[in-house]
């Protein structure tokens, strides 16, 4: 009997949770996104909109940079989940081999749709196949989405849109997370109706907010610095507290119950400025914590995803339940 190795249960276990959270979101005929190995004789596309994995757990992330994509006349392919991991997780776990020989066999894949660029949706990605691989301009050229979207600003049309006060919330201490932040408070900046504002930010939120970070600082430390944040943004005036990352809005969006202040992602306004709206499901169960009404909207993409009540059960009452 082949032995198990130590992380084998943690990545499965990692992997299944995010796929039954995006089960609950969206029904397979509703995905435009690939979540499996493309055939070797898969279609050329301009982009390959690179999603990352735990970005499958806010659908509504990915069904808006797809719409703004297509209303761009973006030649994309969009592809995301565990067959695309990018091995930050195996690497963060002293697995190397394991996490160097996953972002190749991702990089492969990206190179089947010949691509002129890859751009990227998650900053741990990023940072994985800049800093630890050094893939940038030699195994192919890529870029956040943030940035991409201001170098093809003149395809956005933005309407005016209701006046909010907007704080951003974002990363520094990476001269790419900084870049990332640059542009979208750019993007914010360019939305009629939207007035940003500065309530600057603070190096110990680490790369994007993470479990990893957050268990690295002191007990109730990070919880303390993130309400800060919000509370300086509402003294400031900020009706809406927008998030930078994916990671970012599962974590802070609870802080709508608290505070006078709607969170949500930078690219939910943006998309809203081009008539783009997509509801935050993941919010929605968090603020309402009410399992037996999540299992009954979620049941049918359940149901559609093959995902048994049992375990649809277990993974609500792990994510949403109020604790």
């Amino acid at each position: 009997m082949a032995q198990q190795k130590p992380n084998s249960g943690f990545y499965k276990n990692y992997f299944r949770d995010i796929d039954v959270v995006h089960s609950l979101q969206t029904k397979p005929d509703d995905r435009d996104w690939l979540l499996s190995t493309p055939p070797d004789d898969i279609k050329q596309s301009d982009v390959v909109l690179y999603l990352g994995c735990n970005v499958l757990r806010t659908t509504h992330l990915i069904r808006t940079v797809t719409d703004i994509f297509k209303l761009m006349g973006v030649d994309f392919a969009a592809v995301g989940g565990k067959t695309y991991c990018c091995g930050i997780q195996h690497f963060q776990r002293g697995d190397e081999a394991a996490g160097r020989s996953m972002a190749t066999t991702t990089a492969a894949n990206f190179q089947k749709f010949n691509p002129e660029q890859v751009v990227m949706w998650c900053p741990s990605c990023i940072y994985f196949y800049d800093d630890i691989m050094d893939m940038r301009g030699k195994s192919f050229d890529f870029n956040h989405v943030a940035e991409f979207l201001v170098d093809n600003m003149d395809k956005l049309d933005f309407k005016p849109q209701p006046n909010t006060t907007a704080a951003l919330h974002y990363h520094t201490g990476r001269e790419q997370g900084d870049a990332e932040a640059r542009s979208a408070k750019l993007l914010l900046s360019k939305l009629p109706g939207v007035n940003l504002i500065d309530i600057g930010t603070d190096p110990k939120f680490g790369r994007h907010c993470t479990p990893a970070v957050i268990d690295q600082m002191e007990p109730g430390s990070w919880e303390d610095m993130s309400r800060s944040f919000v509370e300086k943004a509402v003294e400031m005036g900020a009706d809406t507290y927008s998030t930078l990352y994916h990671g970012c809005q599962r974590n802070m969006c609870r802080y709508e119950a608290d505070y006078p202040v709607k969170v949500e992602h930078y690219l939910t306004l943006v998309g809203r400025a081009l008539g783009i709206e997509h509801e935050d499901t993941h919010k929605k169960h968090i603020l309402s914590g009410d399992v037996e009404a999540i299992i009954e909207e979620t049941s049918p993409c359940a149901m559609a995803n093959g995902v048994s009540p049992e375990e649809a059960r277990l993974t609500i009452e792990r994510n949403y339940a109020k604790r």
